[in-house]
């Protein structure tokens, strides 16, 4: 979708915040490939450049010849942390950054592999002009992955609308308006999960549809168990909600198995029907079921109650304990 754009957007700052893990070389293909699309558009866009070095095992290369030619990119800081906290929490810090040094300007979030394409960030950006206040995130109306990943993820959607009854279709790629970006850098749960942070936090938000890219280069640092404990993130972040959900259930099976023990007994007392051993099977299930159910219900309650006394953490206010340096290469 073409959003059109406004007389007073001709010429802007974007701030892009990357996570970077051993991904450098693609990293330095994407500002490259960023830097040339902006040179090709009827409007000026500069871009600066946090890169959030998630505990990186290989050095940073990005040739001086390669800098030179870069001037759509104002500059490039890279943001070391002291090791390795996964792509939510680099994000999350790479936002607080922003929200005190770079609070001037949008921010914008994306992968440092090329799957976010150079191309949606300036879809993200048009319609950032189009649906003003509001974080805009990249809606995936295609995807690039195999068959196994869209089964799983598909199957992740549907179990993280059953247990917190909001939809997800969308990733960590969006942007955000700068007057939204200090609220999203106090949210607590932006630590655990970002996008699913912003959701239940009910920050304004709306969804663009793109499509998925191609690695620029090596291969992807996520397992099938990384994505797995993401998909279990996001869930997190609504845990009272799933909670309370699955209270419900419990209680369901408790109601469920009283009933059925007392079924069973009056058939038992009752009627002249006699399967030997019946009710005795019948009523030990039942009561295991009781148990059970009853067991989780007091687990659950002392889950939510647990998360209501905790203290928020707030990634604003503590971000700077997991930076060791910040260095500027352009």
């Amino acid at each position: 979708m073409a959003y059109p754009l406004k007389a007073s957007e001709n010429s802007q700052e974007i701030t892009i915040v990357m996570p970077v893990f051993n991904d450098w070389q693609s990293f330095g293909l994407l500002i490259n490939a960023l830097n040339t699309l902006s040179n090709q558009k009827p409007y000026q866009t500069h871009f600066t450049i946090l890169a959030v070095n998630d505990g990186s095992t290989t050095p940073c290369t990005i040739s001086g010849d390669t800098l030179q030619h870069l001037n759509s990119i104002a500059s490039i800081r890279i943001i070391h942390l002291t090791r390795n906290f996964g792509h939510q929490r680099a994000i999350a810090i790479g936002l607080c950054y922003a929200a005190e040094h770079l609070a001037h300007a949008p921010t914008l979030v994306m992968d440092s592999d090329g799957e976010d394409t150079p191309e949606d960030v300036f879809t993200l950006i048009q319609a950032l002009g189009v649906h003003t206040g509001k974080i805009i995130f990249a809606e995936r109306a295609k995807r690039s992955e195999n068959l196994a990943f869209r089964f799983f993820y598909a199957l992740y959607k549907r179990l993280f609308r059953l247990l917190t009854g909001a939809p997800i279709s969308f990733g960590n790629f969006s942007i955000m308006p700068k007057e939204l970006l200090r609220r999203v850098s106090s949210v607590s749960e932006v630590w655990i999960h970002v996008a699913a942070g912003i959701m239940k936090a009910r920050l304004p938000l709306t969804a663009v549809p793109t499509e998925r890219g191609s690695r620029l280069a090596g291969e992807s640092k996520m397992n099938f168990v990384s994505l797995v404990l993401h998909g279990l993130s996001g869930i997190a972040v609504h845990s009272e909600v799933a909670a309370a959900r699955l209270l419900v259930v419990s209680f369901v099976f408790i109601i469920f198995s009283l009933l059925g023990i007392v079924a069973v007994l009056a058939i038992r007392l009752a009627t002249d029907v006699a399967i030997p051993g019946w009710a005795t099977s019948s009523i030990g299930t039942l009561i295991a079921i009781f148990i059970e159910a009853l067991l989780m219900s007091i687990l659950l309650v002392f889950l939510v109650l647990n998360n209501r006394s905790q203290q928020p953490f707030v990634p604003r206010l503590h971000y700077n304990d997991y930076i060791s340096d910040i260095e500027h290469i352009k």
